[in-house]
């Protein structure tokens, strides 16, 4: 494993990391003292232990803060699902609705056929007789 050398909290550091893990590694280190530089006027005023507590105690709530955030994600994908099954039930629902209306059209069309077509006989049978 390669090794890279950083400075955090103005104290140099040799890690060791993944290769493919380097980035998230520098993104890190920038993070940490990007919140060092953030406390920097209490340097010299309270001691670098009370700052680097203030600095989890940030970074934690920040965790707390994305886990909300994905716990609403996770809900609301799940509240996705559930209205797109509700969606395919009512298109469901439609579609054989339209069917029933186009089919009780036809019926009635059949109907009104089969009405003519027994007055045309009857009609046929009257003439044949007269």
């Amino acid at each position: 494993m390669p090794d890279l050398e950083v400075t955090i909290f103005n104290q140099k550091l040799k890690l060791s990391y993944q290769e493919n893990e380097k980035q998230r590694l520098m993104n890190a280190v920038e993070t940490l003292n990007k919140s060092w530089n953030k406390f920097s006027d209490l340097h010299g005023k309270v001691s670098d232990q009370k700052i680097i507590t203030l600095i989890s105690l940030e970074l934690q709530d920040s965790i707390g803060n994305i886990e909300a955030l994905e716990n609403k994600i996770k809900q609301s994908q799940h509240n996705i699902k559930c209205l797109k099954k509700e969606i395919e039930i009512k298109n469901a629902e439609l579609e054989l609705n339209n069917n029933n209306k186009e089919m009780f059209k036809t019926e009635k069309l059949l109907d009104e056929l089969h009405e003519e077509l027994i007055q045309i006989r009857n009609n046929l049978f009257k003439n044949k007789n007269e």
